[in-house]
């Protein structure tokens, strides 16, 4: 399973940060005390389907991406 979106030409694949969790955040907001986390892809993919409007970080550049979201199994 994979998260991702095309943003301006490029794909974008969601990331676990330190290698150890998936990070989504509320519209607008990029503090991490308001990011939820979760630790397979799977979790993501959920939260992201019942969240609508929510982003999570993407690489490359390391952006949360809010738009275009993907879910691929």
């Amino acid at each position: 399973m994979r998260i991702y979106a095309v943003t301006n030409g490029v794909e974008k694949e969601a990331y676990r940060l330190s290698a150890t969790h998936y990070k989504c955040f509320p519209r607008s907001d990029n503090e991490v005390t308001n990011a939820m986390e979760f630790a397979t892809i799977e979790e993501g993919a959920i939260f992201m389907i019942s969240n609508p409007g929510w982003g999570i970080r993407m690489n490359p550049g390391s952006a949360i991406i809010y738009n275009g979201i993907r879910i691929e199994l």
